[in-house]
């Protein structure tokens, strides 16, 4: 583990990436040129559903801020600046109970779910191409320490103690981060977990995930992607 705490860092913004922080080039422009002017006062996080080579792409793609901490793989893959090594004590914990074969042997056995060809150790990716599938594969994977993330129609199953959520929860225990300074942004299915940690958050306004499910802490923006985020940050009093 490379990436160090910045002394008393004002913010911790912790974000996903599609749908989120990209989206809207002018308001995108807009919240990086406020992050860049404090960026040494920032701990800055992304969280994505995209594997680490696609997640740096859009990086260079989109001209956006280096993190100080990469979350790929739909929270399987932790990576820390400067050179973005894997955090393998993290994956440590994913070996009990995960079986590549017999996951997709099981899913093979399940019409309307379609491989993605996304290859990761502790993540098997599907596109959704029947809604009844769901309810099967449910059932289908109960016996194995799994969890089955859906975000818009791609499915995947990844460890029980993966998520983007419980990635957030060991970084801010593991680099001691102070949790209330903590803002989480998301938009959709795979962004649920780590907003019902129980930190300040944001939904930007795309959102799909229905307010019920998300706890008081959490607030909802009337602007989308990157807009959402700003005001956010005013809504927390961050910007004044």
């Amino acid at each position: 583990m490379e990436s160090r705490q910045k002394d008393n860092p004002f913010l911790i913004l912790a974000t996903d990436l599609d749908d989120t922080l990209v989206g809207d080039p002018k308001t995108l422009t807009e919240l990086n040129s406020w992050l860049a002017l404090r960026r040494r006062e920032i701990f800055l996080i992304y969280l994505t559903g995209r594997h680490s080579f696609s997640a740096f792409k859009l990086i260079n793609t989109e001209a956006l801020l280096i993190p100080d901490v990469l979350v790929a793989d739909v929270g399987t893959v932790i990576r820390y600046r400067p050179e973005f090594r894997r955090d393998r004590t993290w994956e440590s914990g994913f070996s009990e109970g995960w079986d590549n074969k017999k996951i997709e042997e099981i899913v093979a056995g399940i019409p309307g779910l379609s491989p993605q060809g996304i290859r990761s150790p502790w993540r098997r990716a599907y596109r959704l191409l029947k809604e009844e599938s769901m309810p099967l594969l449910i059932n289908a994977l109960s016996g194995l320490a799994v969890r089955v993330i859906v975000s818009d129609r791609n499915v995947d199953i990844i460890p029980a103690a993966a998520g983007k959520g419980p990635a957030l929860k060991y970084l801010v225990s593991r680099l001691n981060l102070p949790s209330e300074k903590v803002l989480v942004c998301g938009d959709g299915g795979n962004d649920l977990d780590m907003l019902q940690m129980g930190y300040r958050g944001v939904i930007v306004a795309n959102g799909e995930i229905l307010p019920s499910l998300l706890p008081s802490t959490v607030y909802r923006a009337s602007r989308p992607h990157a807009g959402g985020i700003l005001e956010a940050l005013q809504h927390y009093g961050i910007i004044t």
